[in-house]
């Protein structure tokens, strides 16, 4: 059951900042916020902060906002763009500047992109690394495609609650843990990239950085 954002909606933004799955957006010139209803977790940390009460579970919408349920959809319908999963070649391009970065560094990586799924696209474990970075390095890349979110961003929620019942529901295949990112294409999600291996979490992450810097050179 989404959540959904009526027309009470102030443009706060309150509610973008406590999302876990990245599901809400706008545009400029829109009076409002929409919530993604093919993403949304109901974890209900928007209604939560919602300074003017203008956010509603589908089944709870009052009558006089019953419309908000289809302007919601509407909006992605309308914005979301139907693009495929990351190109192979992409894909291959990205662990490999994943790689070179690391051996900037002096350390020894696995880098993964999976697509929107979470299913593998690419996996590549650099000589040297640790054998056990190939799960960790995929594990990333799944968590951040099912949450829509860094991973970095779910690490310090990992004690929650409702993460932690996700973390059971998906059998430990998710693993809130920096150093996995999201692909986007626009707002679309179109995979996302892990990376395993670093002597520290941080250097994880720009080893992903570095690998996303593929895709200003293809124009996305």
């Amino acid at each position: 059951m989404p959540y959904v954002i009526t027309r009470l909606c102030t443009n706060d933004g309150a509610c973008v900042e406590v999302c876990p799955v990245a599901c809400i957006h706008t545009r400029p010139g829109a009076p409002q916020f929409y919530i993604d209803p093919e993403v949304c977790i109901d974890c209900e940390q928007c209604e939560i902060v919602c300074p003017v009460d203008a956010i509603f579970k589908d089944v709870d919408v009052p009558p006089e906002h019953a419309e908000a349920i289809d302007v919601n959809a509407s909006f992605f319908r309308q914005n979301k763009a139907v693009v495929g999963p990351v190109a192979f070649e992409t894909a291959w391009q990205m662990v490999h500047r994943a790689h070179t970065y690391a051996s900037s560094m002096g350390i020894a990586v696995t880098a993964a992109v999976v697509d929107e799924a979470g299913a593998p696209i690419v996996v590549e474990r650099m000589d040297g690394a640790d054998p056990r970075t190939a799960e960790l390095a995929v594990s990333k890349a799944y968590t951040a495609a099912a949450f829509h979110v860094a991973t970095a961003d779910l690490a310090a929620q990992a004690r929650q609650p409702w993460l932690r019942s996700l973390i059971v529901a998906h059998r430990g295949r998710v693993l809130p843990a920096p150093g996995g990112l999201v692909i986007f294409d626009g707002i679309t999600i179109i995979g996302a990239i892990g990376v395993a291996g670093g002597r520290t979490a941080d250097q994880d992450v720009l080893c992903c950085q570095a690998a996303l810097a593929v895709l200003e050179t293809l124009g996305h």
